[in-house]
């Protein structure tokens, strides 16, 4: 899970990407850093009304009034199927200790002129008010006129909780609009009630649909099921209209045009007769099945919450074949469906995984069913990043803002976990070396939810922001290592570079701790030469301490076992310990032409 400081950092990344184009600079003569914190704090109270009345980034913006005379009122809005209307008043004070944002939401003195702006517009003192408020007095009297409707104030902010000394003053004014009803309320949206509206937006859509069944039968014990033909053109119609979210529950998306699909794709078009008998068919779970009045011979089925768990190459092949013409009525396939309820017994991942267990696929594709992997997503969603841990057509495309589950792996088994020296006791459990010995030996086991090192790489502490910054650091460091390894004249050399990446890799994330923890998405200039200037350093150092190892076994054994790589780590180890004694004993040099 994501720490206080990578809330923050994902806030304000998702506020500049979706409200700045919208919230332009004011015509102050500020300086940048001033108009930055005015765009953040405007945008932030745009977001406000998003969270609050589920409305477009626009409509955010829209009530947007603060500005001279705005009574400490940054945004207003009459909320007409809430029944209520909305005051907010935003701060954008990024806190000293981002790992405790406490102190970061307005201070006495700020919320006793919105306290008294408040009470302005309650008493109709219009005039005082810039003509953003007085453009809106409409809808503000409108509110103000209607029977039951309350006045919701709301304090958006980077920390969790208010001043007692500001809320203490609120406390009073709410009280005493509160007298003979509750006309009233305090909403406040801090660090983490935004972030959570962030993540909740980014959740996948549930699927109902409509399905007709030709010569279906059913089952009602133990579990309720449904199973017969459904025409081609329909599921690629389905397939159209809902995209991957008809997948959801899948380990994996449509891959695309290649081996098997092709030939799906070819006897759907050529010979639509034989479809039925050469495919596997489909299966779906869905949380409830509901039949209309029909016969065996056809009935249409509605489908609550459905997801096609096994069957997506065929969907995907189907709905591919579907662009190149019109499918014929006699392309028709098997499909299952069983109604899983609410599933809190994990029915759905059981069938999930069962059923695609019956045709050979990768283990990397069962880590789709773990639900940390979907959290991530959806974090990472945020700041626009796309993670891919379902394989898809999509995902082999290599992009600066998009990754794999692959990648996240291998990333995460290189940089998160620190060296321990063999002389240690007790020896660590979580020893760099291990995970890149692993990576290199054994890639696969990074991703085997059944072993025992995925819950280590995948921890449900883990965010998504640090996943993708170990992700980049990843890729910036292989680019230099690799363009290393195409320099080299001397073969021995060029295979030390290839095969000692992953080990370059655990040894820079030991020596730069403070940089690869960083809690943002985005490589700085300064961070990527710090970077690459101790990637450079290192790999010479360890090359220095490799030689000796390898004149009896090469590079791709010396890295693909522990028995070797643990040795040589220590090596490495012992060296950057003398260094630094040797350092910290050498005398301060004084700048030159400075008297003694």
């Amino acid at each position: 899970m994501p720490t206080p400081a990578e809330k923050l950092s994902h806030i304000e990344d998702a506020l500049r990407r979706r409200f700045f184009p919208l919230v332009p600079k004011r015509t102050q003569n500020w300086t940048e850093a001033q108009h930055d914190i005015d765009r953040c704090s405007r945008s932030f109270a745009a977001y406000a009304i998003c969270g609050l009345c589920a409305a477009e980034d626009a409509i955010g913006v829209g009530s947007l009034v603060d500005g001279g005379n705005d009574g400490g009122i940054d945004a207003l809005m009459y909320d007409r199927v809430g029944n209520r209307l909305i005051v907010v008043q935003s701060k954008f004070k990024r806190p000293r200790d981002p790992a405790n944002p406490q102190g970061a939401g307005p201070d006495q003195g700020e919320t006793l002129k919105f306290t008294n702006g408040v009470k302005a517009l309650i008493e109709r003192r219009f005039d005082g008010f810039n003509s953003a408020i007085r453009d809106r007095l409409d809808e503000v009297e409108e509110a103000l006129d209607t029977p039951g409707v309350k006045i919701c104030l709301v304090l958006t902010f980077l920390g969790e909780t208010l001043d007692r000394h500001a809320s203490d003053d609120l406390t009073v004014l709410i009280a005493g609009s509160n007298k003979l009803a509750e006309r009233m309320s305090l909403e406040i949206v801090g660090l983490s009630r935004t972030y959570d509206w962030l993540v909740t937006e980014q959740a996948p859509n549930t699927i109902d649909i409509e399905i007709t069944l030709e010569n279906w039968a059913s089952i009602t014990s133990p579990r309720k099921a449904i199973y017969g033909q459904i025409k081609g053109e329909e599921l690629a119609r389905l397939v159209g209209t809902h995209g991957t979210a008809l997948f959801e529950r899948n380990i994996r998306f449509y891959l695309g045009s290649i081996g098997v699909n092709a030939a799906i794709e070819d006897t759907v078009r050529w010979r639509p007769g034989e479809f039925f008998y050469l495919n596997n068919g489909l299966t779906a779970v869905a949380e409830k099945i509901t039949p209309a009045a029909g016969t065996s011979a056809r009935c249409v089925f509605g489908l609550k919450k459905v997801s096609i768990v096994n069957g997506a190459q065929t969907a995907g092949s189907i709905t591919t074949a579907s662009l190149s013409g019109a499918i014929s009525p006699d392309a028709k396939l098997l499909i299952t469906v069983i109604q899983i309820g609410t599933a809190v017994d994990d029915l759905g991942v059981k069938i999930t995984r069962a059923r695609n267990h019956q045709n050979e696929v990768r283990g990397v594709y069962f880590a789709a069913l773990d639900p940390n992997q979907e959290r991530l997503r959806q974090e990472l969603a945020v700041v626009g990043i796309k993670y891919h841990y379902r394989p898809s057509a999509e995902a082999r495309a290599r992009r600066d803002d998009a990754f794999t589950l692959e990648e996240a792996a291998v990333a995460l088994a290189c940089l998160s976990f620190r060296i321990a020296h063999s002389r240690a006791r007790p020896r660590p459990t979580h020893n760099a070396i291990d995970f890149v010995v692993t990576a290199k030996k054994e890639i696969g086991r990074l991703w085997e939810q059944d072993g025992t090192i995925y819950g280590q790489v995948f921890p449900p502490t883990l965010s998504g922001l640090r996943a993708c910054r170990l992700v980049r650091i990843y890729r910036l460091v292989d680019r230099i290592l690799a363009g290393s390894e195409r320099s080299e004249a001397i073969y021995y050399r060029r295979m030390f570079f290839r095969h000692g990446r992953y080990f370059v890799m655990a040894f820079l994330a030991h020596r730069l701790p403070e940089v690869v923890q960083r809690p943002q998405v985005a490589i700085s200039a300064d961070d990527e030469r710090t970077i690459s200037q101790q990637t450079n350093e290192l790999a010479e150092l360890i090359y220095a301490q490799s030689v000796p190892q390898q004149t009896f076994k090469g590079y791709l054994s010396i890295f693909r076992n522990l028995t070797d790589s643990q040795p040589l780590a220590d090596a490495v180890l012992d060296r950057l310990a003398e260094q630094a004694a040797a350092l910290a004993a050498a005398p301060a040099r004084l700048p030159p032409d400075t008297p003694a």
